[in-house]
């Protein structure tokens, strides 16, 4: 068979692939409360693994970790991210149920294994078609530093700690502020 016939196969085969999951995604419907297929899920890993540029993933936080710096960070994430990801970082919350796609577990691998500068450039910047928004102009550099330092530290997170970020929390009845 020539070369042109192969490619041209190959490419009426993709376009029937792609033509048939777009009719499979109007049929079920957009829904954000779907689980995302394999596809999807590929895809937006893919997008955002390139929506990082590379001189961000060499970047190492500037901030040291301390108790203190920890701190400021976990009252900054109980205030502004919480919301979403939830006290322990994991995105059981209302709204993190909610969104499409979910909220990353801040607590695992996919995460974890970020670089300091790749975590920092998503605060910044957020992530395009999702819940996370950019907040650049919002926190000052320190502020997602520290961010980022406690982000790191979720996996150890102690129950007294989330007792403690339930009172900074804007939503928790446990905060005085709370309307």
């Amino acid at each position: 068979m020539k070369p042109w016939k192969v490619v041209s196969l190959i490419l009426f085969a993709l376009a029937v692939a792609a033509a048939g999951y777009g009719l499979t995604l109007v049929r079920r419907g957009f829904s954000a409360l779907a689980t995302p297929s394999a596809i999807e899920e590929f895809a937006a890993t893919t997008a955002r693994k390139l929506a990082v540029p590379s001189a961000y993933r060499q970047l190492r936080n500037p901030i040291m970790p301390s108790t203190e710096n920890i701190r400021g960070g976990m009252e900054h994430f109980a205030y502004h991210c919480a919301t979403c990801h939830s006290d322990d970082g994991g995105g059981h919350t209302v709204y993190g149920k909610g969104l499409y796609p979910k909220p990353p577990d801040l607590r695992a691998a996919g995460t974890q294994n970020k670089s300091d500068g790749e975590l920092y450039y998503t605060i910044e910047n957020g992530v395009r078609l999702s819940g996370m928004p950019a907040f650049h102009g919002t926190h000052t550099d320190p502020q997602t530093w520290r961010l980022v330092l406690f982000i790191r530290h979720l996996p150890q997170i102690t129950p007294e700690e989330l007792n403690e970020m339930k009172a900074w929390d804007p939503k928790s009845e446990a905060n005085p502020a709370h309307f």
